[in-house]
Formats: C-alpha cells, sequence, structure tokens
C-alpha cells in the first residue's frame, strides 16, 4: 500500500508555500531595515537587512550590465562568507541561476563544472581564478573579483566592489516558486556529476522540514550556519532564519572546539550538525552543558544516545531524510523510534518498491521513490540531460537511488544507498551497517565496504537472476595504530551475523572520495579483490 500522508488540506497546508527568499528578504528589508540579517564569528562586518537587500539588487543590476539575464547561469566560487549569500540573491532577482562552486574544485572537475552549466560570469578570488587559466571554457564571459587587483586570466575581469557601488535593480518583477534559486552539482560518484535544477519552493519546503513543529519564540534568536555555501546545507540556514525571523551567524567552516563557544557569544537558537552531532557528544561531560541558547538542533544520521543528547544540552532534537533533487520529504522532531529517519510530510507521497517498482511490504528494505502533491517541490530536471532525468522520474515516480525500509506505522529507516546494498550467501547486506561496525574497532578511522563478484556468481554467470557477492572492506587505520586484518575479523565475527563478516580487507592510507568528500565506492568495486588480505585463504573459519 503505497505511503501517503493526509492530503494538504486535511493538515491545514492548502496555504501557499513561503514566497521566495529574495522577496522575504526584501520585506524583512522594508520593515526592520537596521535589524541584523548576517553575523560572523571573526567579528567581520556582517548585514543588516536593508544593506543586505541593497546589495543584492546592486550585484543584480551589475550582472545585468554584464549581459546577464533570465535563464542564464553564474558560478560562485567562494568561501562560505556573506558576499557569497550576496551575489547568490543577487543572481536570483534576475531570474538567472547561480552554479555554487566548490572552492576545492580544480582542473578537470572545474572544467566539467564551469562547461557544463554553460555558466556566463564566474564570481571568485584571484588565488581561485588562477585555476581557470588553462582550462577551457567557452561560454564564460567574464569574471567578477572580490579583491582589489584584477586577474589576468584570458577573460574580461571587474570588481565585486565597483558592481556593489552602482545603482540598485528595480525590483517589479521578482522570483517566483518555479524559478530555480541554483543549479546544483551532484558528487558524481559513479559519473560525472548533473546539474540538478532546484526551483525555490524545493528550498523553502526543505527548510520549515528541519525542525518541525518549531512553535517557539526566540527574540534576537538565530541560527548557526558553519557550512560552505556551495551545499544547500549553507542556504537553507538563511532561509529558515528569513522563514522565522532570525539572524544567520556564519564561520566558514565547521570546528568542534569553537562550536559552543560560538553558540553562546551569538546567542545561536537553530543548528543543523549533520553528521558531527557524535562528535560533540563524545566530548567529557561538562557542568553548564546545558547552559547554552540553543533550543533545536537537527542531526542527521540519528545517533543512538540522540535522548541522552538531548537532555545533555537542553535541546529539542529532530531528524530527517532527503536529497539535493527532493528535497527534505521525511522528518520527526522528538523521535521516539529508534534509528528512524522520519515520517512523510504530508505534501509528498512515498513508496518502498523492488526493482520492478513493485511495492514491497513494511519491514522489507527496497528503492524509495516519491512525488508531490504541491508544484515545484522537487528538481525541475537535469541541467541538459533529458534522458537521466527521464530515467530518474519513470513510471510516474522520482527514484531516489536510495534504500528505505518503513514500518506499519510509518516510520522510515535509512538502509544504504541502491548501487551499494550487497547480497552475499542469500541475504541482504547493508553497507552502512557494516561499516557502523568497523568503525567501532579503536585503530580504525575511516572504512568503506563494497561488493566484488564471488565465486558462486562466477559459477552461476549463466543464470537468469543469480546474483552473489563478496564483501570487501578498505580501512584506513587511526593515526600511530597498527591494524591486523585477522584481528579485525575476530573483532566483527563477535558484533554480527556471520553472512556480514567481511571476505577481503585491504588496508589504506585514505579512502577515493569526490570534491564534496563522498567515497568513490564505484572506484573501490572495480578494483576487485585485488592484493587485499582474504579471510578464506588465511583459512579463517567462522564459527556458526
Amino acid at each position: 500500500m503505497t505511503t501517503t500522508a493526509p492530503s494538504p488540506s486535511v493538515r491545514g497546508l492548502d496555504a501557499p508555500l513561503a514566497p521566495p527568499l529574495p522577496v522575504l528578504l526584501a520585506r524583512r528589508a522594508a520593515a526592520d531595515p537596521d535589524g541584523r540579517l548576517i553575523d560572523c564569528v571573526d567579528g567581520s562586518p556582517g548585514y543588516t537587512n536593508a544593506a543586505f537587500h541593497r546589495d543584492a539588487l546592486r550585484f543584480a543590476a551589475g550582472l545585468r550590465g554584464l549581459g546577464v539575464g533570465p535563464g542564464d547561469r553564474v558560478a560562485v566560487m567562494l568561501d562560505a562568507t556573506p558576499l557569497a549569500h550576496v551575489c547568490w540573491l543577487g543572481t536570483a532577482w534576475l531570474k538567472a541561476a547561480e552554479v555554487p562552486v566548490n572552492t576545492e574544485f580544480r582542473g578537470r572537475t572545474l572544467e566539467h563544472t564551469l562547461t557544463d552549466s554553460g555558466a556566463v560570469v564566474l564570481v571568485t578570488t584571484n588565488a581561485l581564478a588562477a585555476r581557470i587559466a588553462d582550462l577551457t571554457v567557452p561560454a564564460l564571459r567574464h569574471l567578477v573579483t572580490v579583491d582589489d587587483e584584477l586577474p589576468s586570466v584570458g577573460v574580461p575581469a571587474v570588481r565585486l566592489a565597483d558592481l556593489l557601488s552602482g545603482h540598485e535593480l528595480a525590483t517589479d518583477d521578482p522570483p517566483r516558486e518555479r524559478d530555480p534559486y541554483a543549479v546544483i552539482y551532484t558528487s558524481g560518484t559513479t559519473g560525472p556529476s548533473k546539474g540538478v535544477v532546484m526551483p525555490w519552493a524545493n528550498l523553502h519546503s526543505g527548510a520549515m522540514q528541519m525542525f518541525p513543529d518549531d512553535d517557539g519564540e526566540y527574540p534576537d534568536g538565530a541560527c548557526y550556519a558553519p557550512w560552505p555555501t556551495f551545499h544547500a546545507a549553507g542556504k537553507v540556514m538563511l532561509t529558515y532564519a528569513a522563514i522565522k525571523g532570525l539572524r544567520v551567524v556564519m564561520r566558514p567552516r565547521f570546528s568542534a572546539s569553537e562550536f559552543w563557544p560560538d553558540v553562546r557569544a551569538h546567542g545561536c537558537t537553530h543548528v543543523h550538525l549533520l553528521g558531527f552531532g557524535p562528535l560533540l557528544a563524545s566530548a567529557p561531560e561538562q557542568p553548564d552543558d546545558a547552559d547554552n541558547p540553543l533550543a533545536r538542533v537537527l542531526l542527521m544520521p540519528l545517533p543512538a544516545n540522540h535522548r541522552e543528547f538531548a537532555h545533555r544540552f537542553g535541546v529539542r532534537v529532530s531528524t530527517g531524510w532527503g536529497m539535493t533533487e527532493i528535497g527534505f520529504p521525511l522528518a520527526v522532531a522528538d523521535p521516539e523510534v529508534a534509528g528512524t529517519c522520519g515520517r512523510l510530510h504530508p505534501l509528498y507521497e512515498a513508496r518502498v518498491v523492488d526493482p520492478d517498482d513493485f511495492e514491497l511490504p513494511p519491514g522489507e528494505p527496497g528503492e524509495l521513490i516519491v512525488r508531490t502533491h504541491a508544484p515545484w517541490l522537487m528538481m525541475t530536471g537535469y541541467l541538459g540531460r533529458w534522458e537521466a532525468t527521464a530515467t530518474a522520474w519513470r513510471n510516474g515516480w522520482f527514484h531516489t537511488g536510495d534504500v528505505l525500509r518503513r514500518d506499519a506505522d510509518g516510520n522510515f529507516f535509512f538502509v544504504d544507498r541502491v548501487a551499494d546494498y550487497l547480497r552475499t550467501k542469500g541475504q541482504n547486506v547493508s553497507s552502512f551497517e557494516v561499516e557502523a561496525e568497523i568503525r567501532a574497532h579503536p585503530a580504525v578511522q575511516d572504512c568503506a565496504c563494497v561488493a566484488v563478484p564471488s565465486e558462486l556468481a562466477a559459477l552461476d554467470r549463466l543464470s537468469v537472476g543469480v546474483s552473489d557477492d563478496d564483501i570487501k572492506v578498505v580501512v584506513v587505520p587511526a593515526d600511530g595504530m597498527a591494524l591486523d586484518p585477522a584481528e579485525l575479523i575476530a573483532f566483527l565475527a563477535s558484533r554480527m551475523p556471520r553472512f556480514m563478516v567481511p571476505r577481503y580487507v585491504e588496508i589504506a592510507a585514505e579512502l577515493p572520495r569526490t570534491p564534496t568528500g563522498k567515497v568513490r565506492k564505484a572506484a573501490l568495486r572495480g578494483d576487485g579483490p585485488g592484493a587485499a588480505w582474504d579471510r578464506v585463504a588465511a583459512g579463517i573459519v567462522l564459527d556458526r
């Protein structure tokens, strides 16, 4: 039976979504021009509501003077600073789309992003601009530098300061829910990254899902944002702040040691912790842990000790699941079910299906497919890749590529990526679960679990529907520690079912990663067993 939340009208959600962020910020500038919008932990000026809106409109006018118009793409390659947000929102007022670019990109990765997006302008620093000197980027017409000196990289350059000293764009045609807020490039773990065209309604619905049932009052409250602005996590906090009337406190990069000092010094009430919740929880307890202004914390994934985390720090915890293409359809506040990644938002419909898209019963894992009850909540497509868009949307549903399961009460649980889900000895295995057990070993810093073809698969290669894998793990030892594969296997055998225990163990100095930090498991699978240590060849027999 299809999992569908009550219709929007049943839940009182038939009202329009919040206006696009540029419109919200324009209203805020008019209502409270001197109120704070952005503060910075490094003491840099930040922005008032009116000053931010003014600079966004001046940047928009400057872009128009460079020939940028509706439908164009403007690449922004900057660290997480208020100026990055100015460039984003200014681009939006032209109904052009920002292409946020990871500041670690270089070489072919950078060239692919700029050429595939067709960006006509690049906003960056002189140091980063030097990376494009030897690249072929046919559509790029202008470079905007945040520095005082103009770089020489073969593209006409202008100073951002000059654009921000000009006139303001008229705002008589504001962005709409369907207009793109950005073209965000996926990580490309199995192939070249794709540009996801994202409408404003997607960003706003995702922001509202971060902290469900947030009816609190937060005088002078703030969203803490230590995340890069080239990632949706860096943009969604500004969006939530605009919707709820909060400030944003920016730090260019997350720092565990500076987290609580920042939160206390700047009165931060809301934060999305990505995967850093366990890091904060592992710090020694202090008598003043709960003496902080935080009210709401989003933890993803949900750690087993989330109740202890909430009590220790005096916060309400929420969790959820989403992805760039679809937003944030699953979320829950104060989760009561261990391991859940949330319940379905009433604006979405979802199914857990088998490889042929037939729905599976509760408790059985399968790919999650989704669609919406309201327009513009999901991507409008992969930029210039209509075949990939059609494949993802087959049978009228968006295929997420993630394996989840749901229980009879409507709670969902993340299991694995479809590509990383293994089948060995007739049993399904989650690489996510194997990796969690390996990371519990004190000598392990990081790891990745992949499938490699087993001898059984080779013997049965002519049989229809036969598939079997052996499990290979690539392990990075903790600094200064030796790791014996046989000892690791003994450790795992005492903690997991026999069929989940890896056959192959490869010790590596690091894992291959995409520029956004995701492990490139396709590269690890492509190596096969390679020169990895083999449990079977070593004669180790697992107890039943």
